[in-house]
This record gives structure tokens, sequence and C-alpha cells, in this order.
């Protein structure tokens, strides 16, 4: 895949950026060039190892190159990238957040966030009703999916976060939405059914997860979008017991036609590859 896509590079090829600290895990350019070469669209998805030190100078760069697409963003970059957008789609505005940015011809950039609809499509819909959720993560992701959540039929939602700021911006977004539905408390699990880690807790050696997980019951259903292409210390515990789980994979590869649309100059919402996009 990787040759037959270099083959295909040529001067007018567009880029389509993705920051983040670390970089090497990301899988959007794996997962979002097969569809731009299926739709037969000159763009190409690239990684960058982006410090949040560098950003704005990096965005800055980028903004002023005219063959950028735009930009993908992930880990630190979420909410920082939001303030740097000029204009942001009313689910990004909400929650302060974007992962994908649409570069306009006049350099202007136009973010949005897909997070939170990806994870409700990728673990179903319907397993999220009645659920009391454990939300451990009020950073850009935590926040999209707390937003998601609140109009997935859940019976409630506890967020977690050792930001207390981050905490109380994720609570007073997501009660403009569902008053009484949201509350902050400590990482435990009993009275939940269901943890999400929000976080990239997993993704080095050591780290240490907040939530006492001697108290998980096979009962519980387990999300950890940290994880990706290994398994994390969560997820291999909930297996072992036998708990229904969800990785990163799965909100990823919910949303990547959403994104790659985006990248493409689609309004957001409209996936790559769909009849919305190409006409009847």
């Amino acid at each position: 895949m990787t040759e037959a896509i270099t083959d295909t590079i040529i001067g007018a090829t567009r880029i389509y950026a993705v920051f983040g600290d670390p970089v090497a895990q990301v899988q959007t350019p794996r997962l979002a060039n097969p569809l731009f070469a299926a739709a037969g669209t000159d763009i190409v998805a690239v990684p960058f190892h982006v410090s949040t030190a560098r950003l704005a100078a990096t965005w800055d760069t980028f903004r002023a190159l005219p063959n950028i697409a735009g930009i993908g963003v992930t880990v630190p970059h979420k909410i920082a990238a939001a303030r740097l957008c000029d204009t942001l789609t009313p689910v990004a505005q909400a929650v302060g957040a974007v992962n994908a940015i649409q570069r306009g011809a006049d350099g202007r950039m136009h973010g949005a966030l897909f997070d939170g609809e990806g994870f409700v499509l990728g673990i179903g819909a319907g397993r999220l009703a009645g659920r009391r959720v454990l939300l451990v993560g009020a950073g850009g992701a935590g926040r999209a999916i707390a937003h998601a959540l609140t109009g997935a039929g859940i019976a409630r939602l506890t967020v977690y976060d050792r930001d207390s700021v981050a905490v109380q911006n994720t609570l007073e977004m997501a009660t403009r939405l569902a008053s009484g539905l949201v509350q902050a408390g400590p990482p435990v699990l009993a009275d939940h059914d269901m943890v999400i880690n929000a976080t990239p807790l997993g993704l080095k050696p050591g780290d240490a997860f907040p939530v006492d997980l001697a108290q998980m019951s096979r009962a519980v259903l387990v999300a950890d979008i940290a994880a990706l292409d290994r398994q994390t210390a969560l997820l291999r515990h909930a297996r072992a017991l036998g708990c229904a789980t969800s990785d990163g994979n799965d909100m990823l590869t919910a949303q990547i036609r959403l994104i790659a649309g985006f990248a493409a100059g689609l309004s957001a919402g409209t996936p790559l590859g769909s009849p919305q996009a190409f006409g009847p």
C-alpha cells in the first residue's frame, strides 16, 4: 500500500498533516490514505511529530502552505488547536476541542471534532442505553465523549481527571446539554457498569490507571481509547474477566470517513465515499 500511495504523489498532491506528541502510534494515515485513493482524491495523510512548545509556530507554517488540505490533531493538541482555528463546528465549539481541521483556499482554518460521534458509533449506541458510566479523562477526547454520551441514553455519567479545572469545564459543558445527568466523582467502579479510559494512560510501560480494577465484574463494559495497536493493562484485565470491551480502533474506524471527508473539503459530518459526498 505504501508503494502504491507514494507512486501517485505529484506536484499537485495536497497534504493532510497529522500532529501529535508522541506520534508513532497514530493510525490516521494508515486508515485515511486508502479512502483518499479510492475516492480519487489527490490527498495524502502524513504524520508529523509536533511538540506542545512548537505547535503554534508549526501551525502558522502549515497555514501558509497552499498544498495543505488540513491538519489532524491528537494528544496533546486537541484543545490548543481549537484556539488556533478561525472557525469551529457547533460540536467543536461546545467541547472546546478539535481533531480535524480543514484549510480553506484563503488559509483560514476550520475545526471539527468527531471523537464523540466516533466513540458512540464504534461502541454501538444500543449498548449504552441505561449505563452508569465512569469516564476517566476530561481532556479533549474525554470532553468530546462526554458531549456525545449526553445524547446516548445513559443513566448517569461520573467524570474523573487529576485536572480539576478540566473536570469543571466538562461538567459545565455536559450540564448545559443534560442537566442532572453528569457529576464529578472519584475513580471508583462501585455503582458503575461502564468505565471509559479517555486518557493516554496505558501507552507507556508503568502507567498506573487510577481505577482499582479489583472492583471490576464481568458485567462492566470497558472502553479504552488509548489502546490501538497494543493491549493496555485495563483491557487485558477486562478481557481476562470476560467483559465486553472496545478499544481505540473501534472509535477511530467509525470516524475515519468523517475525518477524511472533512479533509477533502466536504461539510462536517459527510463521510468520504458516501452518496452524500458525490451526489445521486
